[in-house]
């Protein structure tokens, strides 16, 4: 069953009007959970989803949050596997796999209405992430002062910002003092101290 996020301790909802999104983190710090959550909700909610992580816990993660909704989904493994993938709500690609990435967005027609999660920022190449600041419907996730174009991440211009962490990047937005697993959401509506249970 899906985790609640709550925004200043009431249930919160994020919607597709408030991409692009970048989330910022440390290991350990709510931030990845809050990602899978936050993307679970929208999935449930009816958005379409293209779906990339570093590591397949983060896929285990959601497919538990989304119970019974699995033939809503299509794995792709292979280069070949996306042929007619967009029927599919989400698409969930094989883990750490950037070519195949950078292949999706190129051959799923309709890659434009899609929410595209890149989890684990840190781990993949500038080229990915370049390709992927070039979409709208956008969620970066991951540790951005590990990033090797932390600057062109930061420079973007995002709707909303959650931070889970005081990143040595710079933030257009300021960062409170946050406890164990609490982040601070910051876009043009609302501010608060968010967090997933």
């Amino acid at each position: 069953m899906i985790d609640n996020i709550l925004l200043d301790d009431e249930e919160y909802h994020f919607s597709e009007n408030e991409l692009p999104c970048l989330i910022i983190y440390k290991e350990k710090s709510g931030g990845s959970h809050l990602t899978i959550t936050l993307i679970a909700d929208l999935f449930l909610r009816g958005s379409k989803i293209l779906f990339l992580t570093a590591y397949p816990m983060a896929k285990d993660n959601f497919l538990q949050q989304i119970k019974n909704k699995e033939n809503q989904i299509t794995y792709i493994k292979k280069e070949k596997d996306l042929i007619n993938a967009e029927r599919s709500q989400a698409i969930i690609l094989k883990s750490g796999e950037e070519k195949l990435y950078l292949n999706a967005i190129k051959k799923i027609s309709d890659i434009h209405e899609r929410i595209i999660l890149i989890k684990n920022i840190e781990i993949f190449s500038d080229k990915l992430i370049n390709q992927s600041l070039k979409m709208k419907k956008i969620i970066l996730s991951g540790d951005i002062d590990a990033c090797h174009n932390k600057k062109q991440i930061s420079n973007k211009t995002y709707k909303t910002i959650i931070a889970f962490s005081q990143p040595k990047t710079k933030l257009p937005i300021s960062i409170p003092q946050l406890k164990k697993y609490q982040g601070h959401l910051s876009n043009n509506n609302k501010k608060g101290l968010i967090y997933a249970e």
